[in-house]
Formats: structure tokens, sequence, C-alpha cells
């Protein structure tokens, strides 16, 4: 009767030990695909398309300074365009840097939880600002400032920086991650 109940004990702490491994590795399995998701969301929704507009914005303006600002010195801060570089200007503005613009202010507002960290860069906010004033120009463009710009500057190198390293960040930790789930899976 003794070696019965032993067995018996045994045999239920036998089962609850297991059962309780098992929980523990399920939820491990579960929070590791949770931050999987999370990372492929941030990449896919948020930083991935961020990054192919800041990337493009970037080319075209250096582009634009390169053919027509540094050969001819044209743009200085205060003082009225020639006519011809105004008009090239705005033709830029309106087709190229502002929908740009545009497209990455609202990813960044549709998507804004996305953001890695528990607050909204300070980087990001300075672009949406920037973004959100070429609407005015456009609209007024005449009675723009004699440089024809938005009233908020862009935030330059900085932001285009926190998109790569964010990007790349979030590709190494999906990597990881991913690694990780196919070895213990």
């Amino acid at each position: 009767m003794n070696a019965a109940m032993v067995t018996a004990c045994a045999s239920i702490l036998i089962a609850i030990v297991v059962y309780w491994l098992n929980h523990q590795g399920e939820a491990r399995r579960s929070l590791r695909q949770a931050r999987i998701d999370r990372v492929g969301s941030q990449l896919k929704d948020l930083y991935g398309p961020l990054l192919v507009l800041a990337e493009t914005n970037e080319k075209a303006w250096k582009e634009y300074r390169r053919r027509y600002i540094e050969p001819t010195g044209v743009i200085s801060v205060g003082s009225p365009f020639p006519q011809a570089e105004e008009t090239r200007w705005h033709a830029w503005v309106v087709s190229v840097f502002a929908p740009t613009a545009q497209q990455m202010r609202e990813i960044i507002t549709a998507q804004g939880d996305l953001i890695i960290g528990a607050e909204m860069p300070p980087v990001v906010l300075d672009f949406c600002a920037h973004a959100s004033t070429y609407q005015a120009l456009m609209e007024d463009w005449e009675g723009a400032d004699p440089g024809k710009s938005t009233l908020i500057r862009h935030p330059g190198a900085q932001f285009l920086s926190y998109v790569r390293e964010s990007y790349g960040s979030l590709k190494a930790e999906q990597a990881l991650l991913l690694r990780a789930a196919r070895e213990s899976g």
C-alpha cells in the first residue's frame, strides 16, 4: 500500500511538473511570437515605408541641390528667387518634396503606435511639423517669404539618421528573433 501511494504521488507530481514546464514553454513561445509580430509590423507598416520615402526624398533633394543650387549659388535665405528658379523650385516643391513629406507624415500619424520607445522622438515631431507647413506654402505661394520655403525647416540629416538607425536595429532584432524561433522550434 505504501509503494502504491508513493507511485501515485510520484505520478501526480511528475504530471504537474510536466504540465508546468509545458505551460512555461508555451508562454515563452507565445511572447516570442508576439515580439516577432510586433517587430514585423514596425518594419512593414512604419519604418520600411518611411525609410524608402526618406531615402527617395534625400536623393531627390541632393540631386536638385547639386544640379540647380550649387552651380548657380541661387538660393540664399531671405532673398527672392529669379523667376526661372522660382518656377523650377515651385514645380519641385509641388511635385516631389511636399507630396513625399505628406506621405511620410501620414504614415507616422497612422502608425505612430509602432514608434520605437515610450515617447515620440523630437526629430519625428520636428519632421511632421515641417511637413504640415507645406500645405500653407503651396496655397499661398505668391504671399510666401522670398525664399519660398516652409515656415518650419526640415530637421535635416538627423531625421534620415533616425529612420535608418531604427530600421537597421529592427532588422537586426528581427533576424535574432527568427533565428531563436528556428532553433527552438
